[in-house]
């Protein structure tokens, strides 16, 4: 499966174009629906896609200042932009962050069909880099469950697997080191705002970039217990009565991060710990279950049980339905006896 973002603003565009991929098939799957650019980074930060489909102008971060973000981290994701004619000039600028694939509104499936083709070989490039990504990612995320032994041999051993791969580049694993600071110091700084890393190792040396990581572990640990807050669960705990009551509305993780006066990665990562579950995946399954009652309704269609839970898309509510109940929408309507 190839994963996909979208992100627009427009709920109908956004609608039309996961719509598109879901007729394409072949692989492409859309994981999330981003409303800006501000939401659009934050879910490439927690889903890990293969593919963002972007516009430009969006608000509070256009979608340039995205695709500059995924160079300058060196992200094994592959942008697509999608935009208006009178953007052309603006859109070209991408280039040179690495863009090849752009479409011109109104997009034709045919277009975008060929554009997911073409992307397919530079993520062949990438794929390496993605793993090592979601490795690290599987770490960081792991923290909390082991003891302090548990969590310095694991990151030993991850170091050295970067180190030993004879697959990776030497400037991917640069890329990768840089993805696996940053995102550990944004982690600190949730319970630490005023914590300064310093300047990182260039990573050449194994063993200065060994003693790096070893403080940056050191750091959060002492950050964790101090941090010890019995409020912060029930931080999570309204977090989660407050999507029990509001799931029909866009909610994002910057606007819950927002609610909860937590950073994005920090709201991000605490979310995950207590409730097992990544936020988008956990929203998903609140409205799933809210759509279950809803499709017993002998007068609610389909499409209307969707949209009254808050997805946008049907095609996309369809297929996360099926992940989540293994019957499509209907099927379960037909199963339960309506």
């Amino acid at each position: 499966m190839y994963e996909i973002v979208i992100a627009e603003d427009e709920h109908w565009l956004r609608s039309e174009l996961a719509v598109m991929i879901e007729r394409i098939g072949e692989g492409f799957t859309v994981v999330g629906e981003a409303v800006d650019g501000e939401d659009a980074w934050n879910m490439l930060m927690e889903l890990w896609p293969s593919i963002l489909i972007t516009d430009i102008r969006m608000p509070r971060r256009d979608g340039l200042d995205v695709i500059r973000g995924i160079d300058e981290a060196g992200l094994p994701i592959v942008p697509i932009i999608v935009s208006g004619y009178d953007d052309f000039a603006y859109a070209q600028q991408a280039v040179r962050f690495g863009v090849s694939e752009y479409l011109l509104k109104p997009v034709k499936q045919e277009e975008l069909q060929e554009a997911l083709r073409r992307s397919l070989k530079r993520l062949g490039l990438l794929q390496e880099v993605n793993g090592c990504l979601r490795k690290v990612e599987f770490y960081l995320h792991g923290l909390p469950d082991g003891d302090a032994k548990k969590r310095l041999e694991e990151l030993d051993a991850l170091l050295q697997e970067l180190r030993k791969s004879k697959t990776v580049h030497p400037n991917s694993r640069k890329t990768v080191l840089n993805v696996f600071s940053g995102k550990w110091i944004e982690l600190i700084r949730g319970m630490r705002p005023d914590y300064d890393p310093g300047v990182p190792p260039v990573w050449d040396s194994f063993e200065q970039t060994q003693e790096y990581f070893h403080r940056l572990l050191e750091i959060w640990s002492f950050a964790v217990r101090d941090e010890a807050d019995p409020n912060i669960r029930q931080t999570i705990r309204r977090a989660c009565d407050y999507i029990a009551s509001h799931y029909m509305q866009p909610l994002t993780l910057v606007k819950m991060a927002q609610l909860s006066s937590l950073s994005p990665s920090y709201f991000g990562y605490l979310f995950k710990q207590h409730t097992g579950q990544p936020f988008v995946a956990y929203l998903n399954g609140v409205r799933i279950q809210k759509a279950k009652a809803l499709l017993m309704e002998d007068d609610i269609k389909v499409y209307e049980a969707a949209e009254m839970v808050g997805f946008v898309s049907l095609p996309h509510f369809n297929r996360l339905f099926k992940t989540a109940t293994g019957k499509t929408p209907n099927d379960f309507r037909k199963g339960m006896g309506r």
